[in-house]
């Protein structure tokens, strides 16, 4: 056994290890924890930081949509305004942002215009960037024509929140549109009354043919009576061929007058094929002077088509006539035009008119629907152009081309009646 004072002497010893370990502990603890405190304080500086530049940007983000001079406005899907800019409360004439703000959008909106922008805003809810079009009356009752486009503003999981608008006053767009559409309207009836003019030898050439029927049934039946012995009977059938006659030549000048008329441009489910035939009704005087003969391969089976008659009329007049004048000019041996009617995809019909002229030159091809251009010596170069702007104004489209076989072809399309088109989607359901 160790004497006592070597036993006391490895005690301390051991003591003294045993403090120095704890020390030692407690120095690396102390360490990680002003690490963890300084690290901390990096990131609550950091954070701070990110705080003001988010600030910042919220500020610099505000500023720029408070002073944007087009309303800038943030919708629920219900349509309740959430946020709306300067710029947009003097859009709909608010006084104060609390005059829009948490109230429906709807209250500004045209009543008739409210189920077109519930539905706009449903497909932006969707997922759908849109633009449209809306007529709105004011807080205080000004009427104006509005343009927003709008997108989807999505969370940080992808979830739709809110409709983000920017929305324009159009009104003096539209006036102008308007004005643009009316002064087609007076230029084509110009034009109309120009063919007219045109067509004068031909009109009275078909006018005269029930004329000159009339008098001679008429005169048949006075010749008849005064010599005696006729039964009344025996005057229905001559009588019956004046009024047949009288109510021809009273459709003809129906048909002018209607042409010529000025009236604005009605679109209604019309039969295009009735169309054509009364164009080629129209133009047969002229046709035949000129030695065309006119075929017509008409779909029996197409759907009724959107369109004002009378203008469309007037298209089909100005591009038979064109080509019947174009034949002529060039002295063409054979003279002949086909004209077509067909389904055009899934929504439109289209017309097609071929000739057997000389073509059109491809240099110029480009041209021929421009204003005031024009082949002829005498012409004035408004005819194809007013077509196209007539075919346009429908929604259709219309173009030229030379055929390989020499000729031109001109077609245009038209799109089919809404009503047409839905019947057409049953008929198709139900077959399916």
């Amino acid at each position: 056994m160790l004497p006592a004072s070597d036993m006391l002497w490895l005690a301390l010893v051991v003591l003294g290890g045993s403090l120095a370990a704890v020390l030692i502990v407690l120095g690396v603890v102390l360490a990680r924890l002003r690490d963890t405190e300084r690290r901390l304080d990096e990131k609550e500086s950091r954070h701070e930081s990110v705080l003001d530049r988010l600030q910042e940007n919220e500020y610099r983000l505000r500023t720029i949509i408070e002073s944007e001079p087009e309303c800038v406005k943030l919708q629920a899907e219900d349509g309740t305004v959430l946020e709306i800019n300067p710029a947009g409360l003097r859009l709909v004439d608010a006084n104060q942002p609390a005059d829009i703000i948490g109230r429906k959008i709807f209250s500004v909106v045209a009543p008739e215009y409210i189920d077109i922008y519930r539905e706009n805003m449903r497909r932006v809810f969707a997922g759908e960037a849109m633009v449209y079009e809306f007529r709105a009356i004011t807080l205080k009752n000004r009427v104006a024509w509005m343009e927003t486009h709008a997108a989807p503003l999505r969370d940080a999981r992808g979830n739709i929140y809110a409709l983000l608008g920017i929305t324009r006053d159009i009104t003096e767009h539209k006036q102008a549109e308007e004005q643009a559409r009316r002064h087609q309207t007076e230029l084509a009836r110009v034009a109309r009354l120009s063919t007219m003019g045109e067509m004068a030898t031909g009109i009275a050439h078909e006018l005269n043919q029930p004329l000159s029927a009339i008098a001679n049934f008429s005169r048949g039946c006075i010749r008849r009576l005064r010599g005696g012995g006729m039964s009344p009977v025996e005057l229905i059938e001559p009588l019956e061929e004046v009024c047949e006659q009288a109510e021809r030549a009273g459709d003809i000048l129906r048909h002018v007058r209607d042409f010529v008329r000025k009236s604005e441009p009605r679109l209604k489910p019309m039969d295009v094929n009735q169309i054509v035939r009364a164009v080629v009704k129209f133009t047969e005087h002229e046709a035949r002077q000129q030695r065309t003969l006119v075929r017509l391969h008409l779909d029996p089976q197409l759907p009724k088509v959107a369109a004002d008659a009378i203008m469309i009329e007037q298209v089909m007049v100005n591009l038979v006539r064109n080509a019947i004048e174009a034949m002529s000019e060039a002295n063409s041996a054979r003279r002949e035009i086909a004209i077509h009617s067909r389904l055009f995809g899934a929504d439109s019909v289209e017309i097609e008119i071929v000739d057997s002229g000389p073509g059109i030159d491809g240099n110029l091809i480009d041209q021929v629907f421009d204003q005031f251009f024009t082949t002829k010596p005498e012409g004035v170069g408004m005819g194809l152009a007013i077509s196209r702007s007539i075919i346009e104004s429908h929604g259709g489209t219309v173009r030229a081309e030379s055929s390989r076989d020499g000729g031109a072809i001109l077609r245009f399309t038209l799109k089919i009646s809404p009503q047409q088109s839905n019947r057409r989607e049953r008929a198709d359901s139900i077959h399916s």
